[in-house]
């Protein structure tokens, strides 16, 4: 993906990069310092740093409606299920007792809270939206894009051991872009599992933390994610707050063992003041199969109702336009739309590190594939084992994330490398991992005036497919040893006089860049203070309409008192009369 991006943007530009390649040529026949291996040194930096992905063989997906959330239990595993049963009491937490393999789905959790980005291409949509109404919805079509994935059966993914991580990515076709996926157990009493995805160049990241939680009801239990992500747009400075709904499995001890989503779930931008409220609903009892997988909600602006939402998470769902009654379909997941899911890109199990999710559980998941419970349960032991055994070497010291520090104040976790400087055109080449760290290859100021990296990248690919690579020159270079902003421009000799009017031109463009640095950072101050302001005059307007409201209802119930002293003398009144 790195080379095409690279060879597009050198085709983009043909004249430049011949006269950068005569350019070149030149200097080498005048004992210049800059030779095609240094060349290709600078192109080879990115591919070298960026970790190598390989898209996925196999994805499993689930069918719609009630058939694949219904588990039919065999005898065996009944008798397992009355055996762990004997152990639990109701309104206990489930995060501490040790699950059969049966109903485990042959992945992690922090492999499965991915799911949601097979369609993050809809989010790079919702950052050009111009209304924020339009970006909200466009923010649940996409939040509803990661429910309809779900596993046959009723299943659960492995609990993440401490320490784990898990990554991958999806490329955007259409904008030529990559979604990046870091995920990481920071915890384990209690069990927090952290992540952060990015795509500056399409303009949002998001963030978050997810505390499970289990609690078991007599024949019924809920898993609880308890956090909320946070979806940012880079480029507008928005920040939407989500939350999640909880796992409800019924019919543990008599009945038919099902599967649900229920709760109320909010989608919310201080910002805009636009928020979406949305119920899963759990099945009624005397309910059909059309009550199954219902939601509904509402998307609002302030205190005014836009629009309103119902249908199926795993179906369709419609909206209706509040002012109009105008009624489109928000979502549906239909064959066109399963078409359209963006390709995960996985990391190689060879070079994948030792505590990535893939690896670490990839005995256990190759057993519960081969349907052997047995392995599967004595694989799954050792690695419980191990990590009871490493948490008492470790006793009282605390454990320390790799990718993600908690905030004290808030009670959440951040990764540590976050990026949030909107993406540069100019200035930006491209987006890479490496060894779970999200980072941007910048160009530097030499490279943006006399230089194209990409250009020199596709150069780079079109000499390795016709196996030409000349020898770098045997004249010593100083280049080398300079910093890699320096080494990615080399400079070829000149005469006394050129040189002198280079220094004197690049003075020249270092003044002016460090003015221009200065006035885009006295208008982000003063765009930070503008927001400033609209914040407080929002704070303001909504508390100035409390008071009045609160003035308003004291004079009402004044009106009442004195309504209610007139008909009590009436009352009086009458009476004294009759009597």
């Amino acid at each position: 993906m790195l080379e095409n991006h690279m060879e597009n943007d050198a085709n983009s530009d043909k004249s430049e990069r011949e006269t950068h390649e005569d350019s070149d040529n030149a200097a080498n026949e005048n004992g210049g310092r800059l030779t095609e291996e240094s060349d290709m040194d600078q192109s080879d930096d990115v591919c070298l740093q960026a970790t190598a992905f390989v898209e996925e063989a196999h994805e499993e997906m689930g069918e719609a409606g009630e058939a694949s959330q219904v588990e039919t239990v065999s005898d065996e595993n009944k008798g397992l299920i009355w055996t762990l049963l004997k152990q639990l009491r109701p309104g206990m937490d489930l995060s501490k007792v040790v699950l059969p393999t049966f109903i485990l789905e042959p992945r992690s959790f922090l492999d499965k809270l991915s799911d949601y980005y097979y369609h993050a291409d809809l989010l790079s949509q919702a950052v050009t939206e111009e209304s924020p109404y339009c970006r909200m919805k466009q923010v649940l079509r996409w939040y509803l894009s990661g429910f309809y994935k779900k596993p046959k059966g009723l299943k659960k993914p492995y609990n993440p051991i401490l320490g784990e991580m898990f990554r991958c990515c999806w490329l955007h076709p259409q904008t030529d872009s990559c979604t990046f996926y870091i995920a990481e157990q920071v915890s384990h009493h209690p069990p927090v599992s952290a992540f952060y995805i990015s795509n500056k160049k399409d303009g949002f990241c998001i963030s978050g933390s997810i505390l499970a939680k289990s609690k078991f009801y007599g024949n019924s239990l809920s898993a609880i994610l308890d956090g909320k992500a946070r979806l940012l747009f880079l480029p507008r400075d928005e920040e939407y707050i989500i939350t999640m709904p909880y796992a409800h499995c019924k019919g543990i001890l008599y009945g038919t063992m099902t599967l649900e989503l229920g709760g109320k779930i909010t989608i919310e931008c201080e910002k805009t003041q636009c928020y979406t409220e949305l119920e899963f609903k759990l099945k009624p009892f005397l309910g059909s199969s059309c009550n199954v997988n219902q939601i509904s909600g509402k998307i609002r602006m302030g205190e005014d109702v836009l629009a309103t939402v119902d249908g199926h998470w795993d179906g369709k769902v419609h909206l209706i336009e509040k002012k109009t009654g105008q009624q489109e379909v928000l979502w549906n997941p239909g064959p066109d739309i399963r078409r359209q899911r963006l390709k995960r890109q996985v990391v190689q199990m060879d070079q994948q590190e030792a505590f990535e999710s893939q690896r670490l559980w990839q005995h256990v998941t190759r057993a519960i594939t081969d349907k052997d419970q047995n392995s599967a349960t004595q694989e799954k032991f050792v690695l419980e084992e191990a990590q009871r055994q490493e948490a008492r070497e470790r006793s009282e010291k605390p454990w320390n994330p790799r990718l993600f520090t908690l905030n004290t104040d808030t009670n959440e976790w951040h990764y540590k490398y976050a990026d949030t400087k909107p993406w540069d055109p100019e200035l930006s080449l491209v987006q890479f991992e490496k060894e779970g760290i999200i980072q941007t290859k910048e160009k530097s100021q030499r490279q943006r005036s006399s230089f194209s990296y990409s250009q020199n990248w596709a150069g780079q690919k079109k000499l390795r497919v016709n196996g030409k690579h000349r020898k770098s020159s045997s004249q010593p270079s100083s280049c080398s040893q300079n910093t890699e902003s320096s080494s990615t421009t080399p400079e070829p000799n000149h005469e006394s006089s050129d040189n002198e009017g280079f220094l004197s031109q690049c003075g020249r463009c270092t003044k002016e860049v460090k003015d221009i640095a200065l006035i885009e950072a006295s208008v982000a101050a003063i765009q930070k203070t503008q927001q400033d302001i609209q914040r407080n005059l929002s704070a303001l307007g909504r508390q100035i309409a409390r008071h009045k409201t609160e003035e308003e209802s004291k004079s009402l119930s004044g009106r009442h008192c004195l309504i209610l002293c007139m008909l009590l003398l009436f009352q009086l009144l009458i009476n004294y009369v009759f009597t």
